[in-house]
C-alpha cells in the first residue's frame, strides 16, 4: 500500500465520520417520532417562485455536493495498482450514508429531509471520484518511464 493510499484511507474514514456527525448533530433534535409531513421530496412551485427560498435551496445544494466531494476523492485515492477502487461500491456507500442521515432526520426537530439532499450528496461523491480518477491517471502518466 502506497503512502498516498494509506493516508487517503485514514482521511476517508475520518471524513466519513465527519459527514455522519454533520448529518445527525445535535443529538437533542432526535425525538423518536416521524415528521413525514416535513419531507421536501422536490421543491414546490411556491419555493421555486421565492428568490429567498430558491437561494436557500441553491446554497444547501452546493453545500451538500461540497460535503461529499472529499468522500469520493479520498475513496478513489485509497485504491492502488493491486486493489483499484470500485465506482459502483463508492456510489452505493454514498447513497447509503446519505439515505441513513436523511432517514434519521425524519425523526428530528429542526432538521429537514429532502430527496434533493440525497441526490446532491451522491453527485458530490461522483464528482470527487472523477477528480480522484483524474489525479490517479495524471500521476500514473508522470511516473511511467519514457520509452
Amino acid at each position: 500500500m502506497s503512502l498516498i493510499s494509506s493516508r487517503a484511507s485514514v482521511l476517508w474514514f475520518a471524513w466519513s465520520i465527519l459527514i455522519l456527525l454533520v448529518g445527525i448533530l445535535p443529538l437533542h433534535n432526535f425525538v423518536g417520532h416521524a415528521h413525514w409531513q416535513y419531507i421536501r421530496w422536490v421543491p414546490t412551485p411556491d419555493q421555486l417562485a421565492s428568490p429567498a427560498i430558491l437561494l436557500d435551496l441553491g446554497v444547501d445544494a452546493v453545500a451538500n455536493v461540497i460535503l461529499f466531494v472529499p468522500f469520493g476523492l479520498l475513496y478513489t485515492l485509497r485504491g492502488d495498482a493491486d486493489k483499484p477502487f470500485s465506482p459502483g461500491l463508492l456510489m452505493l456507500m454514498a447513497f447509503t450514508l446519505s439515505f441513513g442521515i436523511e432517514y434519521y432526520q425524519v425523526y428530528c426537530h429542526n432538521r429537514s429531509t429532502s430527496l434533493l439532499d440525497l441526490l446532491n450528496n451522491v453527485l458530490g461523491a461522483y464528482i470527487g471520484m472523477k477528480l480522484g480518477a483524474y489525479y490517479l491517471r495524471r500521476t500514473a502518466v508522470a511516473v511511467e518511464p519514457a520509452s
